[in-house]
């Protein structure tokens, strides 16, 4: 069964997506889908990888490919808190000096606790 989870965040100002589960075969269609239209001219997307479980080589191919197309655009592709699975991965494919990774994310709603 396919445990991949996204939700999206304030996709004005900048999409905060949250991926979750496994990013494998079977949702790298699902994630690109999910991903490449939020990615604009001044729109920096930021994904929230804390609750992946799971990447393959075919996830990876999906990020990777965000991560062009938002140079491609002028804007950036910021991992945010990628999980102990998603930092090997990066680490085996030594890839993560490509990527924009950032240590949590961003808190958009306004009423959070601080």
């Amino acid at each position: 069964a396919m445990t991949y989870t996204c939700s999206i965040r304030s996709p004005d100002e900048h999409g905060i997506l949250t991926v979750g589960g496994d990013l494998d075969f079977a949702a790298s269609e699902p994630l690109w889908e999910y991903v490449e239209p939020c990615l604009g001219p001044e729109k920096a997307v930021v994904l929230d990888c804390s609750g992946v479980g799971f990447l393959d080589s075919m996830g990876l191919r999906v990020l990777l490919q965000a991560d062009a197309r938002a140079r491609e655009l002028d804007t950036s592709l910021t991992l945010a808190a990628p999980s102990q699975p998603v930092l090997r991965v990066l680490e085996l494919a030594g890839v993560q000096s490509v990527f924009s990774i950032v240590d949590e994310a961003p808190d958009v709603t306004p009423d959070a606790a601080a």
